[in-house]
């Protein structure tokens, strides 16, 4: 039922309405509810049809309920978010951030990643404020609504925390990617594939299981140079594969870092590419191609592990339950170092 209006009170009639109807709305109708029309609320009231409308009018504008065509006024599906507004302490991993093993190689990923919670803050209505895992203690938590974890945060950080928080993940769905990829490579007529990076998480079997329905060559440990992370260390590798392997027409890199520095290398070797070898990065970001030639590569969008994190902690703030994370998928962005 909705509040009786005071007609003696300073505030206007349509200020007391829309108040009204926003709790009425919010405490006893659902979003799949229709709410009352304005001629039945009008009589609820007491008041003009025209002074209701002003306050449905209002909260149209704030986006706490909608105008369906031909069905009526319902709650917006989302109408909690414009509710409440809520600070969140994004917490970061000294792993991810402060070891230069991870860093190295993965700061442009990391970045994209905190991009997507920043882009998100306003849509979803909340604030972030981003803290390393060393800087946070019990006193500064006051501060805060909730908290989006980096992974590898420590233990007995996780133990201090007295506000609601989820772990963020930042997967990807590698095994979609390199199939991608070697289904283009299969396309492109390659017969003489080499491969440098790690070879975890099932690479090489991936690719390899292509290949060989395909009927061409699969890639062995001739083939095959495993090197760290950087582009230094791909131009090593590829000096100790190429001696191996002369007569190599591809080379897939397991990221675009290691791609560039083979690019390097096989540049000083005068070999055309991708006339005498194509060259294929993997996990790249959308802005990121400063080699020569631009690099064809397997691009995963980053940003989505962040847009994930603040919808997901809203949801958790607001009374719902955790959604699933799903691993990013890959998609072929096609350059110049490989045939068209």
């Amino acid at each position: 039922m909705i509040k009786k209006i005071d007609r003696n009170s300073s505030e206007s009639l349509q200020m007391q309405l829309y108040q009204a109807l926003k709790e009425w709305f919010i405490n006893e109708f659902t979003t799949d509810d229709l709410l009352p029309t304005e001629l039945v609320i009008a009589k609820e009231s007491g008041l003009s049809q025209g002074t209701v409308r002003i306050a449905l009018d209002k909260l149209v504008r704030e986006e706490i309920i909608v105008r369906v065509p031909g069905r009526g006024t319902q709650l917006n599906q989302n109408y909690k978010i414009k509710l409440n507004k809520y600070h969140i302490g994004v917490i970061l991993s000294e792993v991810d951030f402060f070891n230069n093993t991870i860093w190295e190689y993965a700061w442009i990923n990391h970045l994209e990643i905190i991009n997507g919670i920043v882009e998100n803050n306003i849509p979803y209505n909340v604030s972030t404020e981003f803290i390393s895992e060393d800087y946070l203690d019990e006193n500064s938590q006051e501060d805060f609504d909730g908290y989006i974890l980096w992974p590898f945060i420590k233990k007995e950080t996780i133990e201090t925390l007295v506000k609601p928080w989820i772990q963020l993940d930042y997967s990807i769905d590698m095994k979609q990617g390199f199939k991608l990829l070697a289904e283009d490579v299969v396309l492109k007529n390659h017969q003489n594939i080499g491969f440098i990076g790690f070879t975890s998480g099932d690479r090489v079997k991936v690719i390899n299981r292509v290949l060989k329905k395909a009927g061409v060559m699969c890639l062995s440990e001739d083939s095959i140079y495993e090197c760290g992370g950087s582009e230094a260390e791909a131009y090593r590798a590829c000096i100790e594969l190429f001696q191996k392997q002369s007569d190599l027409d591809c080379l897939i890199c397991s990221t675009d870092v290691r791609a560039r520095g083979a690019i390097k290398y096989i540049k000083e070797l005068h070999w055309d590419i991708p006339g005498k070898i194509a060259v294929y990065g993997f996990d790249g970001t959308r802005n990121y191609n400063r080699s020569i030639p631009s690099l064809t590569t397997c691009q995963f969008d980053w940003k989505n592990p962040g847009n994930f994190a603040v919808s997901n902690i809203r949801n958790l703030l607001d009374g719902g339950k955790l959604f699933k994370y799903s691993p990013t998928r890959g998609k072929m962005v096609f350059r110049n170092s490989t045939r068209s």
